[in-house]
């Protein structure tokens, strides 16, 4: 893998995997929260792509994979920026962003902050605005612990997840789906599992109501869950990524 440091501090590992003909788009993956873009997910994009002709490129969000003693430092602040230097000074030409989680926060500011560049937004058990409700799914416990050492461990029946409160600052100042509306316009495909114990489903019911775009397509599979890693995700997927080549 390649590194490449940011213009905000972080040197995080990447992939770029370009054709010699021209691609339609180029697709973007970013990972989520306390996860990375190696595993099987961004590994099925990835062929896809490598079969499609279409050219690929994920990478590291800073304090994540091989910049993780780093993370205390990250918060959503940092990350927004790294996705827009990414789209601003690396990719050229139409891009489809696809977020896993935090990295489908991530990519929704993406499409509201460069709605001239990216052609299609795929959400996989998306997240935005996560940080907002954090405390109320925390113990007293957890609660007192993040106020007084400044960070806290949860767990659920998905994953494990590190909380600082440098990531719910960072995460207050770069909400996107707290008003009535949210203005992508690209076409939209959310992915989410039904049996999400980190992102509940019936949230993205509700935030993919206030998407302005025209084409807004929500898929939700009964037996998955937040990591979208099984057999009826990948497909779902594949399906997706299909849409878009095809219009």
């Amino acid at each position: 893998m390649l590194t490449h440091t940011y213009k905000i501090g972080f040197t995080t590992q990447y992939e770029y995997i370009k054709h010699k003909k021209a691609p339609k788009f180029t697709v973007l993956y970013t990972h989520g929260l306390c996860s990375d873009p190696w595993g099987s997910k961004p590994e099925n994009v990835k062929q896809w792509c490598v079969d499609n002709n279409i050219d690929f490129y994920r990478y590291e969000l800073a304090g994540h994979g091989s910049d993780k003693a780093n993370y205390p430092q990250c918060s959503p602040e940092e990350w927004r920026k790294q996705i827009l230097e990414i789209i601003d000074s690396v990719i050229k030409g139409p891009i489809l962003v696809i977020g896993s989680s935090l990295g489908g926060w991530l990519s929704m500011m993406a499409a509201l902050d460069r709605p001239e560049r990216i052609i299609g937004f795929i959400g996989l058990a998306a997240a935005p605005d996560f940080t907002h409700y954090l405390r109320d799914y925390l113990s007293p416990e957890q609660n007192k612990e993040l106020d007084e050492t400044g960070q806290t461990a949860f767990d659920n029946a998905d994953f494990g997840y590190f909380y600082t409160l440098k990531l719910i600052d960072g995460g207050s100042k770069n909400l996107v789906a707290q008003g009535d509306s949210i203005n992508i316009t690209c076409p939209v495909h959310w992915i989410h599992g039904i049996k999400d114990a980190s992102i509940p489903y019936w949230y993205a019911v509700e935030v993919v109501k206030k998407i302005t775009s025209e084409t807004v397509i929500l898929k939700l599979l009964k037996e998955s869950n937040h990591r979208l890693n099984d057999e009826f995700a990948a497909a779902a997927i594949v399906d997706s990524l299909n849409w878009y080549l095809q219009h």
